[in-house]
């Protein structure tokens, strides 16, 4: 993959902003709308007449009809943006579509005599060879999903606006329907973003012949589950497991499902089976161990749970999620505090990215007396995550240690409004509080 391509890409995917060019309400709801990529609520909002709207808001309108796969209506603005910018690659991608499905090279001839497709660096890669002839429709969808593969894969481009990473990936689906990693990928993203029905539509259209279909029924099972549908999800899952019966990782998705749920003792028990089994090579069997170490901790029993996790990291030593679990639960003990510090420092250069890695290595710091890198990265994890009550919770000790008492006692109280259930802090932070209130 051509670096500058990328670059330009990461450049070009920014989401815009602009001043009102029609109703302020209905601007609001439409750009709302569109960050939590409810399409349908954005078009709903867009004023009849398009003459009214300015560039970035057809740009906007442009994305919400392609993720919407109205393509004659998308092809509409797209023309209009290229009357005003003929290098916006956006309108020429949905226009230069729009006449490979008619098998048109109206749009193609246009290209060539406005514009040299060198300037337009993406326009080139998807739709051209390297000497010069057309891609063909395949060719072109499978060049998109290359671009958004590296994109992705890149770790510097955690701005990127993943409305356009989707645009592009139904450009890609518009020209070849049977191109179903782009439909794959599409309802990975959904799913990280959170949006789980909308990433079940597009597993969906994984067909049973496909080798990604049981990848994709698993995942809608666990969404099931994340969207607090535990017994629909159950059910989805063992009708699966019925159809496949020797398709040994549904039951290690079972397993997953029931630690979801909090059925511990259900879960250890399909870990335990495969991992007494020894049906998963080394590469595989950290993640059991590790995975049932959880539900062992989950389930109080500490003792169990610290021989699993040393178990995983026997297997994997490197594991930056395991080292966090074991290294944090022993410092939530006050055991092996050197050791603990140690882990989460290795953890961190391997996952930096991690405000959980983060919190627990500010913690780490916090428990042997390193006040000053302690606040430092707690500060950081806040920014990051401001929500998180075992972080403010923390930030509140610490800062409680420097003597900055008044402040320690509002984030206590932040974490307090904030904590679930299952975090087990709200004890703590009541006695914490009513300690600083008597004194």
């Amino acid at each position: 993959m051509n670096k500058h391509i990328i670059a330009f890409f990461i450049a070009l995917i920014v989401f815009t902003t602009s001043a009102y060019s029609f109703s302020s309400s209905s601007y609001l709801i439409t750009n709302t709308a569109i960050k939590l990529f409810d399409y349908k609520e954005a078009y709903s909002h867009f004023p009849p007449n398009d003459e009214n709207l300015n560039e970035i808001d057809l740009n906007n309108k442009l994305l919400t009809l392609t993720n919407l796969n109205l393509i004659d209506a998308a092809k509409k603005i797209a023309k209009q943006i290229l009357q005003t910018n003929s290098l916006n690659q956006e309108a020429w991608m949905m226009y230069l579509v729009s006449s490979r499905l008619k098998n048109s090279s109206e749009a193609f001839d246009e290209l060539a005599l406005r514009i040299k497709k060198e300037e337009m660096p993406l326009i080139n890669y998807v739709f051209f060879n390297s000497n010069g002839t057309i891609k063909n429709t395949k060719e072109s969808a499978r060049s998109i999903y290359e671009i958004v593969k590296s994109l992705l894969a890149d770790p510097k481009s955690q701005d990127v606006n993943y409305n356009f990473i989707l645009f592009y990936l139904t450009i890609s689906n518009i020209l070849d329907p049977e191109f179903y990693e782009g439909y794959y990928y599409s309802a990975q993203i959904h799913q990280f973003l959170k949006n789980f029905e909308q990433a079940e539509l597009y597993y969906n259209m994984i067909p049973s012949t496909h080798n990604l279909h049981i990848e994709s029924k698993k995942n809608i099972a666990l969404n099931k589950s994340k969207l607090n549908k535990f017994t629909e999800g159950e059910i989805y899952l063992l009708e699966l497991i019925s159809q496949h019966p020797n398709e040994d990782s549904l039951l290690i998705t079972l397993a997953d499902l029931y630690r979801f749920q909090k059925k511990y003792d259900q879960a250890i028990k399909y870990y335990s089976d495969f991992i007494n089994a020894k049906k998963y090579n080394l590469s595989e069997r950290w993640r059991l161990f590790y995975l049932r170490g959880i539900c062992y901790e989950r389930s109080s029993q500490w003792v169990l749970a610290e021989i699993d996790f040393l178990e995983s990291l026997k297997l994997k030593s490197d594991s930056p999620q395991v080292l966090n679990y074991l290294a944090y639960g022993w410092l939530e003990r006050d055991l092996h505090l050197d050791r603990a510090l140690q882990m989460l420092q290795k953890a961190y250069a391997g996952n930096p990215n991690s405000y959980y890695i983060m919190d627990s290595l500010a913690w780490a710091y916090y428990k042997n007396n390193n006040l000053d890198k302690a606040v430092q990265l707690m500060e950081e994890v806040i920014s990051l995550a401001p929500g998180e009550a075992i972080s403010l919770d923390h930030l509140g000790d610490i800062y409680f240690a420097l003597n900055r008492k008044r402040e320690a006692s509002y984030l206590w109280k932040q974490a307090k409004d904030l904590a679930e259930p299952d975090e087990n802090i709200t004890e703590s932070l009541e006695k914490k509080l009513e300690e600083y209130y008597a004194g």
